[in-house]
């Protein structure tokens, strides 16, 4: 397929954490993921009504070179988090099937992008306690922009449901008040949970999980270097972000590449800037199946499909992007 083609139809699927209360993935940190035994049953359940299919197999049909299957589909991961190698490596590698990981190009020393030191002190400290250890340390102009911004997400989320207080106050912090937030995180992750940069160097795929997945079959795209909101950061932080990404996946595997917008945020101009360092694909997170660009792709989330009439999903609030 290219870009004048016609639609391309695609089913993708996309995850996050998938990991058990207690398990080597979770280790004590309380944040919660998709339980492993729903995950399978998804598995068991998409290879029996689609054709599953790899990266390559993907990047050939839109450049072209080869015709999808009908019910074609792709399992996607996003963050390259420990989960990946721990519980879904071996649950793949079992069935005989690829995943597409888009992992973080990030080195240890740079410790949790903010996205990951959110989760981890809602888990430890819930939304009111972190909520209030935050509002503790800003300015008196800081708390006046959190509330102005409170305000226009309190439009987008349900203020009423966990989940959307919840969704509110995390796009305060990884977009009006990121910079702040970095700090102030940073200093309530040393004071109730510990070394960030031990915690990063678990949470974190590492560089010979990376090789042992990619000797299994598995394939890395691009996620940016700090996951940021695409739609709000500057041209030059944009391309900083998917120069990091490009630079990662060169020591990893012949590209051309795929990327994950962080969070789904788009701009524009990415495509372009995508295409000009070795991306022949990017996927959002709009929930379809029919594309009408290589470079916005859209995927079901796999923490709310339905299988065998049970919707599978973790608790209220606790979605995680």
């Amino acid at each position: 397929m290219s870009t004048s083609a016609r639609p391309l139809k695609l089913t993708v699927v996309m995850y996050h954490y998938v990991r058990d209360p207690g398990d080597a993935a979770e280790a004590g940190s309380g944040i919660p993921g998709l339980p492993f035994a729903h995950f399978a049953v998804q598995l068991d359940y998409l290879t029996r009504h689609h054709v599953m299919i790899t990266w390559p197999h993907l990047r050939d049909g839109l450049q072209g070179h080869r015709t999808l299957p009908p019910s074609a589909c792709l399992l996607t991961f996003d963050d390259g988090v420990r989960d990946h190698y721990l519980n879904v490596f071996p649950a793949l590698r079992a069935r005989s099937l690829s995943g597409l990981f888009f992992a973080l190009a990030r080195r240890e020393a740079a410790g949790l992008a903010l996205a990951h030191k959110i989760h981890f002190l809602l888990a430890a400290l819930g939304l009111e306690g972190l909520r209030q250890a935050v509002w503790a340390r800003l300015t008196p102009a800081q708390g006046e922009l959190f509330r102005q911004a409170e305000r226009h997400y309190q439009l987008q989320f349900d203020p009423l449901s966990l989940d959307g207080q919840i969704n509110v106050f995390k796009s305060i912090l990884q977009r009006d008040l990121s910079a702040e937030a970095e700090t102030i995180l940073g200093e309530l992750f040393a004071q109730h949970i510990g070394s960030e940069t031990d915690t990063a160097r678990e949470h974190y795929l590492k560089p010979d999980q990376i090789r042992e997945m990619g000797a299994g079959g598995m394939h890395f795209g691009g996620h940016s270097h700090s996951h940021p909101w695409f739609d709000w950061i500057g041209a030059e932080a944009r391309a900083d972000e998917v120069a990091a990404s490009a630079a990662w996946l060169q020591e990893i595997e012949p590209g051309p590449w795929a990327f994950a917008y962080p969070y789904g945020g788009l701009s524009p101009a990415v495509p372009r800037l995508l295409k000009a360092h070795g991306f022949a694909a990017a996927f959002t997170t709009v929930e379809q199946t029919m594309h009408t660009s290589p470079y916005l792709i859209g995927r079901l989330d796999g923490e709310a499909l339905t299988v065998n009439d049970v919707t599978v999903e973790t608790r209220e609030g606790q979605r995680y992007a």
